[in-house]
């Protein structure tokens, strides 16, 4: 799912330590890989929908409707195939869970706040570096990619297939912006004498506060009845 960041805002959600959202989205994106109950899955997607307008992430609407007709076109293919209605909403579901858990926590944290964590972490400085630089420079990149779909529009449709038009117009571009960051990144460090061994302070550090605690303790408790609805009542 793709939606728009709002790091200006300071929601609940946007307060919690990255590594916590983090690691809620990807513990919840591998237990909906075990779940086939669909109760156990709406569950879990509930709670990152809650999260989603929580932290008020705004979603297109062509967005919205692109979402729901792939999740409808998985469902029927699978309900076409195996003829079971719960197995298809179950892998509607799943897929939902997929493309709502990971993507609402990632547009949660501002890319500053990622960095304040990652720094802190005892990795290898050249790895914690490029972890920085990847989570810092992905929603300026998404922005260029919006960029290009935009002046693809104005231009009008040009010469050539589909193929064509997403390589010329597409592919094409971003490969030299991604040229274009790296060698304004490599002089900005130069410049700058950048030694990523060095010590770093910063004046908010990230913390562990008792609103983590409490929304690890919701995922937990989610995740606990997810589990309970699929194993307890003799789902296969």
């Amino acid at each position: 799912m793709v939606g728009t960041r709002t790091d200006g805002l300071s929601s609940v959600i946007h307060r919690l330590h990255p590594f916590v959202k983090m690691g809620a989205g990807a513990g919840s994106t591998a237990l909906a890989l075990l779940l086939t109950d669909p109760r156990s899955l709406g569950l879990l997607l509930l709670l990152f929908l809650i999260a989603l307008g929580t932290a008020r992430v705004s979603v297109r609407f062509r967005q919205a409707m692109f979402a729901l007709l792939l999740l409808g076109t998985v469902a029927g293919l699978n309900f076409w195939v195996s003829g079971d209605p719960d197995q298809a909403l179950a892998y509607g579901l799943r897929l939902a869970v997929f493309i709502v858990a990971m993507p609402a926590m990632a547009l949660a944290t501002a890319p500053q706040e990622m960095a304040r964590a990652l720094s802190r972490l005892p990795l290898p400085p050249g790895l914690v570096v490029a972890l920085l630089l990847v989570w810092r420079f992905f929603p300026k990149m998404a922005e260029d990619a919006r960029e290009m779909r935009r002046a693809a529009r104005l231009r009008g449709r040009t010469a050539g297939g589909p193929i064509h038009r997403i390589y010329r117009g597409f592919l094409v571009p971003m490969a030299f912006c991604m040229v274009g960051y790296a060698d304004q990144v490599t002089l900005a460090l130069e410049l700058r004498g950048f030694s990523p061994a060095a010590h770093r302070t910063c004046r908010r550090p990230p913390r562990f506060h008792r609103r983590d605690a409490a929304f690890l303790a919701l995922v937990l408790l989610v995740a606990g009845a997810a589990g309970w609805l699929q194993w307890s009542g003799g789902t296969p």
